[in-house]
């Protein structure tokens, strides 16, 4: 009698400890599938926040230039474009969207340290 109930606990012990494996198959699945969205969501921003401080550079070049020949042409009426707060805007722009590149490059690097 003692050795089927030996038995009996040894086999509830496999099945616990096969219930245990595959719960923790799961969780590292899950964990890998957020891990690549994040990963994917990131490299995404990073795209999208360099191309966008690219197109603001040339914008604030292409004020920079504005602001000089309206500096160097005759006063007229239609003179009332600002071309140094346009030129401003854009530059802070470029400074916005740089600090988003460097901050999802360095989150990205850090969550993909662990990873092997």
């Amino acid at each position: 009698m003692n050795k089927i109930t030996h038995q009996l606990t040894e086999t509830e012990h496999l099945e616990r400890i096969q219930k245990i494996e595959v719960i923790t198959r799961r969780r590292r699945t899950m964990k890998r599938k957020t891990h690549s969205l994040l990963n994917q969501t990131l490299t995404t921003f990073a795209f999208y926040s360099i191309v966008t401080t690219g197109f603001l550079g040339v914008a604030a070049l292409g004020c920079w230039g504005f602001e000089i020949i309206d500096d160097n042409s005759k006063p007229t009426i239609l003179r009332g474009h600002n071309w140094q707060a346009h030129k401003n805007v854009c530059l802070g722009g470029m400074a916005v969207a740089l600090s988003g590149f460097l901050g999802s490059a360095l989150l990205g690097a850090c969550l993909g340290g662990d990873e092997s």
